[in-house]
């Protein structure tokens, strides 16, 4: 029933080389309790967003800067996370995480949420008031066709996956949205906090452009609801945001948003520290730290679900033992990693998924560091250690690992490589290589979003598995994912996946090193900054301000 999961495969591969326990549950993001209680439902409410004081300046700008060109702008088919700032401000969803980096939703264009006891359906309640940025009414009709365009084949969008358990949906009035199921998914409320929900696009660009599903159109300008519009998307160059002055909610502070491609990183410092730029991300932790303490500048740091780990092939050459495998991992000393590489911006990793997705104690991944059994195993041993070649930050962790297992008489062999052949390796195990360093992120906080993603074994069958880059697995752990996506009731999500992670510890398919943080670096004097839990690099601009 999920084989259509494939179909978004295809298309993540080519853009990325870049739940309710039992009972009807209902949510609002207006109530002012962080969570009440009544007879029947359950009720859970978001903090309302904090007032946006000074008054939205008439003039400023917000100067920001992307390594690299995004993809076209465009709500469904923008899968990546260098988009996700332009993408988080123009469109927007029925819910979001919470922007205190939190596992909580808060209701975005929803203004209330319920879902049914069995999971086969989602009652959602919109805000009066909703306007598409040229002021066109947006009710529960438009929001409909922005789902559908979700759907469509012809759109060819990687996060369709989201809407494959859909049946269909009903607007009874204008203000509700009705989803109903064809069967339960318990990362379904996940899915559309997600920053790849599917969005509301305007029903009039949608008409206008019907040939091509606005495919064209939207490649260079903007068809939302969000706090801004695209005014300007120069491929190479610039991107420009400018507020929406039609923007039902509050409006934000900065009257634009420049985004420049700089590649280079040293030349983004030195652009902050000239004044042309007002906030970094993503920086080495080196010069992260020269910032600190600095009566100019600020350091901002979020919890993210991201992790630093290695995939191993348990396929082909030393790393097909399941002993060497073993004696590997415990050669690896994840405290000193750390403490070279990242520093203070990330800890050790103590479980399979990123801190945050899971409760604490489940999913385990812990090991004693003892380099002797490798050391009796290395003579006359080759393995070859890959890492995403056009990132320095991920170079200097590959080559740390490299000097820790050396040590122990193995011949580690470092091979820089592009995006593009890392995906073709699960095909052909036998000439991948041994190892593969990499630092990912999942699309939403359900645990689903990230096994079933990195660690589903049987890829063939189209249910997942889609950037297992070595093959790892076992088909326990695919029938324990399996298992957990459908379960309505908390205890039996956790516990699949739970089992799920137990699998790829055991086998020692993955290796976990550590938990890195989000860290920004920032003029002093910007305020309002609030991120989500599940995005990397990213910040919600509509609340950014000075003073």
């Amino acid at each position: 029933m999920r084989r259509n999961r494939i179909v978004a495969a295809a298309a993540v591969l080519a853009i990325m080389a870049s739940a309710c326990g039992g009972k009807s549950s209902t949510n609002s993001s207006t109530s002012s309790s962080p969570e009440t209680t009544t007879a029947g439902s359950e009720t859970t409410a978001a903090t309302p967003a904090e007032s946006t004081t000074p008054a939205p300046a008439q003039d400023a700008t917000l100067k920001l800067a992307f390594t690299s060109d995004m993809d076209p702008p465009d709500p469904d088919t923008n899968y990546q996370v260098q988009g996700s700032n332009v993408m988080g401000s123009v469109y927007e969803g029925l819910l979001e995480y919470a922007p205190d980096s939190s596992t909580e939703f808060k209701g975005l264009l929803a203004e209330s949420w319920t879902a049914a006891a069995d999971g086969l359906s989602y009652t959602f309640k919109l805000r009066s008031g909703l306007t598409f940025a040229d002021g066109t009414p947006l009710t529960s009709v438009e929001l409909k066709a922005g789902f559908e365009r979700r759907s469509n084949e012809a759109v060819k969008s990687p996060s369709s996956y989201m809407l494959l358990p859909v049946a269909g949906y009903e607007t009874p009035d204008p203000l509700t949205f009705i989803v109903k199921m064809k069967y339960p998914e318990s990362a379904f409320l996940s899915y559309m906090a997600s920053s790849f929900s599917p969005k509301a696009i305007n029903p009039k660009v949608l008409a206008d452009n019907a040939a091509d599903n606005a495919i064209e159109y939207l490649k260079t300008q903007s068809a939302g609801s969000g706090p801004y519009v695209i005014s300007t998307f120069v491929l190479g160059q610039e991107y420009q945001l400018t507020r929406n002055e039609n923007y039902w909610g509050e409006k934000p502070y900065y009257a634009k948003v420049s985004i420049r491609i700089i590649p280079d990183a040293a030349s983004q410092v030195v652009q902050l520290q000239g004044g042309d730029l007002d906030i970094l991300a993503g920086q080495p932790a080196a010069t992260t730290s020269t910032f600190e303490g600095s009566k100019d500048f600020q350091v901002v740091t979020f919890p993210v679900l991201r992790k630093a780990q290695l995939w191993v092939n348990t396929q082909a050459g030393p790393t097909a033992d399941p002993a060497f495998r073993a004696a590997l991992r415990s050669a690896i000393d994840r405290a000193s990693l750390v403490d070279q590489v990242w520093g203070k911006y990330a800890t050790v990793s103590k479980q399979m998924y990123p801190t945050g997705m899971i409760a604490d104690g489940l999913a385990a991944d812990d090991w004693t560091f003892d380099p002797a059994p490798l050391s009796g195993l290395a003579a006359g041993k080759k393995i070859t250690l890959a890492y995403p070649a056009d990132r320095p930050a991920d170079q200097q962790a590959a080559e740390a690992l490299q000097t820790q297992l050396s040590a122990t008489g193995l011949d580690v062999e470092l091979v820089p490589t592009q995006d593009a052949d890392a995906f073709g390796w699960a095909s052909d195990l036998s000439s991948a290589p041994n190892l593969y360093y990499r630092v990912p992120f999942p699309d939403s906080n359900h645990p689903d979003t990230w096994a079933r993603l990195f660690w589903y074994n049987n890829v063939a069958s189209g249910f997942g598995g889609f950037l297992n880059f070595l093959g790892s697995g076992t088909t326990a752990g695919d029938t324990a994912m399996d298992a957990g996506l459908p379960a309505v009731d908390d205890k039996v999500v956790a516990e699949k996946y739970d089992a799920a992670a137990k699998e790829l510890h055991d086998q020692v398919g993955i290796i976990t090193l550590a938990d890195v943080p989000d860290v920004f670096i920032a003029k002093a004097g910007i305020t309002g900054f609030a991120h989500w839990l599940p995005m990397p690099l990213t910040l919600a601009l509509k609340v950014l301000r000075v003073g």
